[in-house]
């Protein structure tokens, strides 16, 4: 749950705030009635606290603007006064509880819990949800009557889905419900809270897709007659459907994971070989050779499809295999330890999350509109197309998701009576990201059409077309950024190459996957490409090697190179650019990223080059 407080004196809020984050909620702090405006704007909040005076204005005041704005959740004022008539003036503006400083936080806190049950007091004391329990006031959770542990975010997210069951949240939703403005988590470390919940839920009997993903939308929890149940998304109301183009997806995605998960397992299987040489006393050359490449391709494998917890523990394997032969008894129980985790780790990771490990390198799509519907709709087609897709329903909200992660496209539903500020705004973002920005509109005329231009719209669009023209007409926009550009990956690991050619393709970049020194070369007559993409360990010529060669050729001089690898020390980095790199990018890195930087090279070195 989120709480607001707005008040003045910083010590003792962030007191208070330090408190009630201890009790698992999610905690913003207003000094002013301004700020406080804001944050109410953007945010959905349970409770607020509100002191009644404040620097910019008076706080009954501000409580009556919170509730003829249509703020309806509990309000509690806080004021140094006693005096009877303030207390009447506050309950009479909104509030629903009064409390008088100095107060014992122990009792403001109870005072919270018990306006939040009030709000909430058709729900149950303990949640229940199949066989899984869990008691909000003693944090106790139990599945099938089994007790289990869970940390402060777990236990938030739990109880966050079994109060809303039948909700799909996305991830914005699910950052705004438990975390606070000043300290937002990457959407990377939520997923990652995610999998954590689900593996001890796992861990004790519980289905595996108990926590569900919803693809393009967000996660719910599921029920056994799970197909027939009605859905709700914390963004919008209207249910979504799955489209036949997402569940063969889903299925493509299944079906790929399967054939990727065997042969991860089989590279682990070698390390375990190598923990039984190594605690017996007897690894040969061949079986260390073998540990290493399987280390190399596990670490890069593992992070390019969206899995950073595998390639962490495969890079921490990789220096026990340097020099074997100087291991103890503690460092080779170690290593014994760490393949273990590393079994865990694969066996644990679901087509679900390949599936959202792919879908966050496909280029995103920041759509603005107060129409849930339209907006709903838009999300619909473009989730359709393989787009990432965030909705914003205020100005404000869209600039706070835009800072956390840039989009690629921006698209404004607005009325012919938008107010100019709302262009403006979202028209410098667009401009300073050099990113696409379409606003739709009803009807527009020639002088609307000029102003808008005069305001930075890329293109105007009729309010009327259908949805799926409308975010087709934005990915063709993107694609022409692109310009069908020519990007040849050269790795000796084919899983990976059908990863980023799936990835960047969605991007709209002419992709020719090959898996040796050799193949770029005889290929590089016939189809010259406008990006090269190189891995550092390939078998024959290394990628450095063949750096340094293209280098020595003036044809391929000004060609863009970038090295894409598992080795982020400073030697091979120093190593790459004195070969001639362009850039030197983590393999872990999501598709977007490797798209972005693509387009950053290409802008540099071609005249009219696609523009980010």
């Amino acid at each position: 749950m989120r709480i607001l407080l707005v008040d003045d004196d910083e010590v003792l809020m962030q007191a208070l705030a330090d408190r009630l984050i201890q009790q698992r909620y999610a905690v913003d702090i207003a000094s002013d009635g301004q700020s406080a405006e804001g944050y109410i704007g953007v945010f959905n909040y349970d409770l607020v606290v509100l002191d009644l005076a404040l620097p910019d204005g008076n706080g009954i005041k501000l409580c009556q603007v919170f509730r003829q704005s249509g703020y309806h959740n509990p309000l509690l004022m806080l004021t140094a006064h006693a005096s009877t008539d303030e207390k009447v003036r506050a309950l009479d503006a909104g509030a629903d509880d009064y409390v008088v400083k100095p107060f014992n936080f122990d009792e403001l806190c109870a005072r919270i819990r018990a306006l939040l049950r009030r709000e909430h007091q058709a729900l149950p004391s303990v949640l229940r949800w199949q066989a899984l329990t869990l008691n909000p006031s003693t944090c106790e959770t139990r599945y099938q009557d089994q007790p289990f542990h869970l940390t402060p975010k777990e236990m938030g997210l739990l109880e966050l889905f079994l109060r809303h069951p039948d909700r799909v949240y996305s991830l914005d939703a699910i950052i705004e419900d438990l975390w606070s403005f000043e300290d937002p988590p990457s959407e990377d470390a939520v997923r990652t809270h995610i999998k954590g919940l689900r593996q001890k839920l796992k861990a004790v009997g519980a289905p595996k897709d108990l926590i569900k993903t919803v693809y393009g939308l967000g996660y719910r929890l599921k029920s056994s007659a799970d197909d027939d149940r009605p859905v709700t998304s914390r963004r919008a109301e209207p249910k979504l459907a799955p489209t036949a183009a997402q569940n063969g997806l889903s299925q493509a995605v299944a079906a790929a994971w399967e054939k990727y998960q065997h042969m991860m397992a089989e590279r682990i299987e070698v390390l375990d070989e190598i923990a039984i040489a190594l605690s017996q006393g007897g690894l040969n050359h061949d079986l260390l050779k073998s540990g290493q490449v399987a280390v190399h391709k596990l670490i890069g494998a593992l992070g390019s499809f969206g899995f950073p917890e595998g390639s962490t523990i495969a890079q921490a394997l990789s220096p026990y295999l340097q020099s074997p032969e100087t291991l103890d008894a503690g460092q080779i129980n170690r290593f014994t330890q760490l393949v273990e985790q590393l079994h865990q780790s694969v066996e644990q990771s679901s087509a679900d999350e390949l599936t959202e490990a792919l879908a966050a390198g496909a280029p995103s799509l920041l759509i603005v509109s107060e129409d849930l519907d339209l907006s709903y709709r838009l999300s619909a087609a473009a989730t359709k197309l393989s787009l990432q897709v965030r909705v914003a329903h205020t100005t404000a909200q869209a600039l706070r998701l835009a800072e956390r992660t840039l989009p690629q496209l921006l698209l404004l539903d607005a009325e012919a009576s938008s107010p100019p500020e709302q262009f403006q705004q979202l028209s410098q973002l667009a401009q300073l990201a050099t990113i696409p920005f379409f606003v739709i509109i009803d009807h527009p005329n020639l002088e609307m059409r000029l102003q808008m231009v005069h305001q930075g719209a890329s293109q105007i669009l009729e309010r009327s077309e259908a949805p799926d023209r409308l975010v087709k007409t934005a990915i063709d926009a993107l694609k022409a950024k692109t310009r069908m550009a020519k990007i040849a990956i050269v790795d000796d690991e084919p899983q990976l190459l059908a990863v980023l050619q799936t990835g960047l393709e969605a991007w709209g970049f002419q992709v020719t996957p090959l898996e040796s020194a050799s193949c770029l070369w005889a290929s590089l007559e016939d189809e010259p490409p406008d990006a090269l993409v190189l891995d550092i360990e390939m078998p024959g010529i290394n990628g450095i090697e063949l750096c340094q060669v293209l280098r020595a050729d003036p044809r391929w001089q000004q060609l863009p190179i970038l090295f894409l690898t598992v080795h982020q020390d400073a030697q091979v980095r120093e190593r790459a650019f004195s070969a001639g790199a362009d850039d030197f990018i983590d393999k872990s890195v999501a598709t977007a990223e490797l798209a972005t930087r693509i387009l950053n090279r290409l802008r540099q070195v071609r005249p009219g080059a696609p523009q980010r």
